[in-house]
């Protein structure tokens, strides 16, 4: 069977123009408190790298909210964008602008809750009765806090995070000079739990097997509800006394 023919001049330059497009406008929480921060990412297809775009926020009844700028790179742009006031109509929608192209879309709204506050995060002991201030591996260890303001029942996620480096107090000295040495701590390593508030309380037990490669670490956790990242609870000691092969 004979292939496809193509007919035409030699030797000139073929141009193709592709259309630029914006594809989706998205705020990546279905609900944020009126204190939260709020993911944003914008997919375009056929856009140069470095194109500036803006993405404006509107209330419900399509009043102005705030905005972020910033450029697309790989067809993506993405950034967070913290509210700054209170927003009555309960709703918020994306609305994003690439000028230079002359295109706008907007996304879908999301529902903006009133503000929420979680305090006083502590690491207890299984029955919750006594404050820890080092666990051990395979322990059983109850997370706790108070919910100051916001809803009395919800799905919440903890962040728990491990760092495993040096305690300050066992820096050594590592030159004539007497300065102390600062040793180069690993990166972090993050554990995502999921708990509950009830009544507006927090208590959610875990077993303390986190896999950090190092015999001695320290360990924090946060909390986030609808776009609001608590404080860091305190720092406890992790003691990893069990030896795990690679």
């Amino acid at each position: 069977m004979a292939g496809p023919k193509y007919s035409g001049q030699t030797d000139s330059t073929l141009e193709i123009t592709l259309d630029p497009y914006l594809l989706t406008v998205s705020l990546l929480l279905a609900k944020v408190a009126s204190n939260g921060v709020v993911p944003v990412e914008v997919l375009t297809l056929n856009i140069a790298d470095g194109a500036a775009i803006e993405v404006k926020f509107l209330d419900g009844n399509g009043g102005a909210v705030g905005s972020v700028k910033g450029k697309v790179y790989s067809g993506i742009f993405r950034a967070k964008y913290a509210l700054e006031k209170d927003n009555a109509t309960g709703l918020m929608l994306p609305i994003a602008s690439l000028s230079d192209y002359g295109l706008q879309l907007a996304g879908p709204a999301i529902q903006v809750l009133p503000p929420v506050r979680i305090e006083h995060l502590r690491w207890m002991d299984e029955e919750g009765k006594t404050e820890l201030e080092s666990v051990t591996r395979g322990q059983k260890v109850t997370l706790t806090a108070d919910v100051t303001l916001g809803p009395r029942e919800e799905q919440i996620e903890y962040t728990l995070q491990a760092q495993p480096s040096q305690p300050e107090s066992e820096s050594k000295p590592s030159d004539s000079s007497g300065q102390h040495s600062h040793s180069h701590d690993a990166p972090p390593l993050n554990f995502p739990l999921r708990g509950r508030i009830q009544d507006k309380k927090i208590k959610s037990l875990f077993l303390a097997d986190w896999d950090v490669k190092a015999p001695k670490a320290q360990l924090q956790y946060t909390i986030s509800l609808f776009g609001v990242t608590s404080e860091p609870s305190k720092k406890v000691k992790y003691v990893n006394n069990q030896n795990h092969s690679g």
